[in-house]
């Protein structure tokens, strides 16, 4: 199924994007199409999710899913707090489960834990690229556009990930969203010249992609490159991206 538009909201991030709002080493992009409500990862301090959630007029209760890209804290910690503010049953898909403790907790508080193994469809129009050693990445298949990959940190590689979507799903890709886990300005070009190489019209990098390595996409990828942080809003549809702002109410 392809979603006939799609709005990402990064909601915590290592920068701002909107004034006033708080900042965290950690990530959460919240994903709105079609009327689905889904956030990726939850950042590792709840206070901090929640309060940018409100300054950006979503309500986190109102989500239909919760996607985490990997067990690592600054993704998954806030995964406690966020259920019991949903407080009802919703689903959450992993790569694999955490150990039995956590996996009790967690199910205690409302989560019904989804493994995605293999590449498939886990929501109308959404995707998962599978396990990858511990890792998946979030896909979504915009009408017209062609598919959106949002990744967590990307400790498979960016470039893999990619190739995984690609393989998996046989639709190019149009954008590229999230971690991608390099540092170094060779590593950003290397990266930036293999997605020039695809087509690739979007690359918003974040979390844990250095400065450095931001300079080398943006030299591989002239024009292609946009600013992430929290408040970051991407507004995709046939068209292309067709709104990037982010304005934080009554901020």
């Amino acid at each position: 199924m392809e979603l006939s538009e799609l709005t990402i909201t990064v909601l915590l991030d290592n920068e701002p994007f909107s004034p006033g709002l708080k900042t965290d080493w950690g990530l959460s992009i919240h994903l709105e199409a079609d009327g689905l409500k889904v956030l990726m990862d939850t950042g590792g301090t709840p206070g901090k999710l929640l309060y940018n959630a409100r300054a950006l007029g979503i309500d986190l209760a109102d989500l239909d899913a919760v996607f985490i890209s990997h067990w690592h804290g600054d993704h998954c910690g806030s995964l406690p707090e966020l259920l019991e503010h949903v407080g009802r049953e919703i689903e959450v898909y992993v790569p694999r489960r955490p150990g039995p403790l956590m996996s009790r907790t967690l199910r205690k508080l409302g989560a019904k834990l989804v493994e995605v193994p293999g590449p498939r469809e886990v929501l109308p129009g959404f995707y998962s690229t599978g396990d990858m050693g511990g890792e998946h990445a979030l896909v979504a298949d915009v009408s017209g556009l062609g598919l959106v990959l949002l990744t967590g940190c990307s400790h498979p590689g960016p470039a893999n990930m990619v190739k995984k979507a690609l393989e998996a799903f046989d639709k190019s890709v149009y954008g590229l969203v999230g971690g991608f886990h390099i540092s170094s300005y060779a590593e950003g070009r290397e990266l930036g010249f293999f997605l020039a190489d695809l087509g690739v019209k979007l690359v918003c990098p974040c979390h844990c992609t250095g400065s450095l390595a931001k300079r080398g996409l943006m030299e591989a990828l002239p024009g292609r490159v946009i600013q992430c942080g929290a408040g970051r809003t991407l507004k995709l549809a046939r068209g292309g991206l067709s709104e990037a702002s982010g304005k934080a109410r009554g901020l």
